[in-house]
């Protein structure tokens, strides 16, 4: 059975919070594993002093700084309002500069003083927990539980807490109460620090520089710690981002936009975008088209299985217009996204190059549009990609199955649509808000059965509004129409 040095630190004051910051100064959450490693530091230096240090903690800490970077369960948390207090300055350099070069400082100790900003980041629990993986007994594990269990603060030093660890099982792991943040390799998460082999160093380093920062030269400025790297963490109920590109659509002339009607040719747009990638990719290093570009596993059999999902989503986007006092209005399609799975940005950075000036031909050779790489800044585009809590439908969502007019069926069916358009499982079950009905939620878009679909399309289809407990990033299509242009979602926030 899989096991883990679990490292928890458990914060003190009743109402708990934390108040570290990353870079720019913005609130970090979780706290990273460096600092959870300067901590241990820390704590070491002050239970083994100077040689003792060295013979005791120099091992278990150069092993730490060399494991793989730790899952980490925190609490759910939220970022308080930021207030401006006067603090003691404790540069205390300012008085003793002068002092070292027998000058009389201009000021006394007690008038150092400085407005600081205080965000406090407000926890739902008391607990975070850093879980390192083990593939073999964790070496010296009792002086490493000593030192972690001498640990007093963590962020802020008002930010008391108090350090344990232990050696838990997978299954004991599981059942830690928290959100779950693990590394993720596409760099698109919160950036966190982490240690490195040769942070320790880089950290007795820095403190004695800081020790030897005044000298009869005068003032040595500390430099910065350099040796940690930035991970990219995200929640494991987080979906990662869809990699994806967009193009406006154009006359055949190219002399305007070229605009469709959102009901009726829906599917037809989707179509034409489909046809055009299909030409582009044609000869592409990625294996058969079939599959990714067409949805097909051989004539006429769709994609089914473990790889059912690993395919482009043509999704025309119909214009979401700002119409002043009467709010958002859903308009005509004038847009088109190409969406990808995760991990297949290398896809997406082939049609980006190809599909540019490239026509939209119908099945009887009409030119219907050209396409024309969109700014990933247009407002518009960035309703249906960014970050939001809460989405609504634009185009309806066409029922993965029959409810036979049960309610409990038909939100069965819709969380499962969800999950199938790979959202963790988790972050359905905790959906906040969610709403189907055949009427729209949004000015502009029409009854739910009135949208043209494809022949194959029998299900029946829904408006829908959701709600989920954290930010959600776009595009969001869902349902069995996903893949052309139905159950496309954009921001309601």
């Amino acid at each position: 059975m899989k096991h883990y040095l679990c490292i928890s630190i458990r914060f003190l004051h009743p109402q708990p919070s934390f108040h570290g910051r990353s870079d720019g100064g913005e609130p970090e959450w979780p706290p990273s594993p460096l600092r959870l490693f300067q901590a241990i530091v820390d704590a070491s230096a002050s239970q083994w002093r100077d040689a003792r240090f060295v013979e005791v903690a120099d091992r278990f800490i150069k092993w730490l700084q060399s494991q793989a970077q730790p899952i980490i369960i925190a609490p759910e948390h939220y970022v308080g309002t930021p207030v401006r207090i006067a603090v003691p300055n404790n540069d205390l350099d300012v008085w003793a500069g002068p002092l070292s070069k027998g000058n009389e400082p201009k000021k006394q100790p007690n008038e150092l003083k400085t407005m600081k900003t205080v965000r406090p980041t407000h926890l739902a629990g008391d607990a975070v927990h850093y879980l390192y993986s083990l593939s073999e007994p964790c070496p010296h594990f009792d002086t490493l539980r000593d030192a972690a269990r001498s640990i007093t603060h963590l962020g802020w030093g008002i930010d008391m807490v108090a350090g344990d660890a232990t050696i838990v099982s997978a299954e004991n792991a599981a059942k830690l109460p928290g959100e779950v943040w693990r590394p993720c390799s596409d760099n698109r998460g919160t950036a966190l620090r982490v240690p490195i082999p040769g942070t320790l160093e880089a950290l007795m380093s820095k403190h004695e520089a800081f020790l030897n920062r005044l000298s009869p030269d005068g003032f040595k400025p500390v430099p910065p710690l350099a040796a940690f790297d930035v991970v990219h963490y995200r929640r494991a109920t987080d979906p990662a981002p869809r990699p994806f590109t967009a193009f406006g659509i154009l006359k055949p002339d190219a002399s305007g936009n070229r605009a469709f009607e959102t009901t009726r040719r829906c599917r037809d747009v989707a179509g034409l975008i489909r046809h055009a990638t299909g030409n582009v990719c044609e000869g592409w290093p990625f294996g058969n088209i079939a599959g990714f570009v067409h949805g097909h596993d051989g004539p006429d059999k769709q994609l089914k299985g473990e790889h059912a999902n690993d395919r482009f989503m043509f999704l025309p986007l119909p214009s979401i217009e700002r119409r002043g006092d009467l709010g958002n209005h859903v308009g005509a399609i004038r847009r088109v996204l190409i969406a990808a799975p995760p991990g297949f940005q290398d896809r997406i950075d082939w049609v980006r190059r190809r599909l540019p000036g490239q026509e939209l031909v119908a099945p009887d050779g009409e030119i219907k549009g050209l396409l024309n790489i969109l700014p990933t800044k247009d407002w518009v585009l960035s309703q249906y990609t960014k970050s939001a809590h809460a989405w609504s439908t634009v185009t309806p969502v066409v029922w993965p199955g029959h409810d036979d007019r049960d309610a409990a069926k038909a939100e069965a069916i819709l969380r499962k649509a969800f999950v199938h358009a790979s959202l963790a499982p988790e972050l359905v079950a905790g959906i906040e808000e969610l709403e189907w009905r055949t009427v729209g939620f949004r000015a502009g878009v029409d009854l739910a059965h009135r949208y043209q679909r494809p022949d194959h399309m029998k299900g029946r289809a829904y408006h829908v509004r959701v709600r989920f407990p954290h930010p959600v990033p776009g595009p969001l299509a869902v349902g069995a129409g996903r893949y052309r242009g139905f159950g496309l979602f954009a921001a309601d926030e």
